[in-house]
């Protein structure tokens, strides 16, 4: 099941409803009007700002990781002695 935004152009309001890619559903809002298919951002881009690079992100990403070992591996050593 694939998951679409409608909108209803009398209130404003979306919704998101589960069908099939072949199924073809006449919806109706709340206020009585139908809804439309409208176009949506794939959710990957809702959760991520998008004013910074994939490659960016990782990088930094990578980073704090290899921080983050550092610090243990500095702890542990601490506790070996």
């Amino acid at each position: 099941m694939a998951r679409y935004t409608y909108h209803c152009s009398e209130c404003d309001k979306y919704f998101e409803v589960s069908h099939s890619m072949t199924e073809r559903p006449t919806l109706e809002c709340e206020c009585g009007e139908g809804l439309v298919k409208s176009l949506s951002v794939p959710l990957s881009l809702k959760v991520h700002k998008m004013e910074v690079k994939v490659g960016d992100t990782v990088k930094s990403s990578i980073e704090a990781f290899k921080k983050d070992l550092k610090e243990q591996q500095d702890e542990a050593s601490k506790r070996e002695v």
